[in-house]
C-alpha cells in the first residue's frame, strides 16, 4: 500500500483542495522536498504561480528545490492531466494538510494509539511536571493531565494548539497548557520537567532534539519516546542512535493486532 493510498483510506470523506497548501506553516514547507511527488509538484507550480510565490515567501530556502523541479518537468499536457496530478499531490501530503485544516479529524482518525498506563509503566507522573513534545492534538497531554501536576503541550502548528486549548476548556482541564515550540527548541527553562514524552514525533533533527530534551528534563527525570508502526522494522538509524552508547535508551517492542508498539525510555 502506498502512503497516498493509506492516507486516502485513513481520511476518507474529508475534502481537500489545492488551496489548502496556503495553510501550511513554515516548518511544514521545509519538509516538502522529501514528501512531494516531483512531477505532480512541477505541474502544480506551472499552473499556479501564486502557490509558488507563497511557498518561497513563507520559506525562502525552498526556492532552489522549486527551480530544480521546474527545470526538469514541464507543465501538464491538459486540464485533465493537471487535475489528476493535483489530486495525487494533495493526497500524498494529506497528513500535513489535514494537520492544519482539520485537527479534529486528525485526532479522531490518526492511527497513533497508546495505552497511557503502558506508555508510562516505567515512571510515575503523579503530581509531576510533564511535557508532551510534538504534541499534535494532545492525546498524550490530555492523558497525562489526569494525574500530573501540570502538563505543557509543545506544538508548532497554530491550529493544533487552538484545538488543544478548546478541548481543555470544554472538558474542564485546567492544568494543561499548549505552547508554541519544537522538539529541538522547547521554550522552557533548563531542568524544568520531571518527564518528557514524545509520540511518533522525534527524528526530524534527532541529535538536536535529544539534546534539547535532556536540557529541559531534571536530573533523575525521564524521557520517553513512543512509536506506533505497522511492522517491527522501526527506522534503523533512529533505533541505532537511541540505543547507542551515546544516548543509552532502553527499547521495548510489543505487537498489538495489526501494529507494533515501540517505546524508548531513559532516566536522565
Amino acid at each position: 500500500m502506498t502512503y497516498e493510498t493509506m492516507l486516502r483510506e485513513m481520511f476518507q470523506g474529508i475534502d481537500l483542495q489545492v488551496e489548502d497548501i496556503y495553510l501550511l506553516e513554515r516548518f511544514q514547507i521545509a519538509y516538502l522536498p522529501d514528501r512531494v511527488p516531483q512531477r505532480e509538484f512541477a505541474a502544480l507550480l506551472w499552473a499556479n504561480a501564486s502557490i509558488k510565490r507563497f511557498l518561497i515567501t513563507k520559506y525562502p530556502p525552498i526556492a532552489d528545490f522549486i527551480d530544480d523541479v521546474l527545470a526538469r518537468y514541464g507543465p501538464a499536457a491538459d486540464q485533465q492531466e493537471l487535475d489528476a496530478y493535483i489530486d495525487r499531490l494533495v493526497w500524498e501530503i494529506a497528513d500535513h494538510l489535514i494537520y492544519v485544516k482539520r485537527p479534529d479529524a486528525y485526532d479522531e482518525r490518526a492511527a497513533i494509539r497508546w495505552d497511557f498506563g503502558e506508555a508510562t509503566s516505567d515512571v510515575s507522573i503523579k503530581d509531576k511536571i510533564v511535557i508532551d513534545a510534538g504534541a499534535g492534538t494532545g492525546r498524550i497531554a490530555f492523558a497525562a493531565a489526569q494525574s500530573a501536576h501540570i502538563v505543557f503541550a509543545v506544538e508548532p502548528v497554530t491550529s493544533m494548539r487552538r484545538f488543544i486549548r478548546e478541548k481543555a476548556a470544554m472538558t474542564g482541564i485546567t492544568n494543561l497548557y499548549a505552547i508554541d515550540g519544537f522538539l529541538h527548541a522547547v521554550p522552557l527553562p533548563d531542568r524544568f520537567a520531571d518527564v518528557v514524552i514524545t509520540s511518533n514525533a522525534i527524528g526530524w533533527q534527532l541529535e538536536a532534539e535529544l539534546e534539547e530534551i535532556e536540557r529541559v528534563v531534571k536530573q533523575g527525570g525521564y524521557a520517553i519516546h513512543l512509536f506506533s508502526s505497522p511492522t517491527d522494522a522501526q527506522d534503523a538509524p533512529l533505533d541505532a542512535s537511541l540505543t547507542s552508547s551515546e544516548w543509552q535508551y532502553t527499547c521495548s517492542r510489543r505487537q498489538d493486532q495489526d501494529s507494533w508498539r515501540i517505546k524508548y525510555w531513559k532516566q536522565i
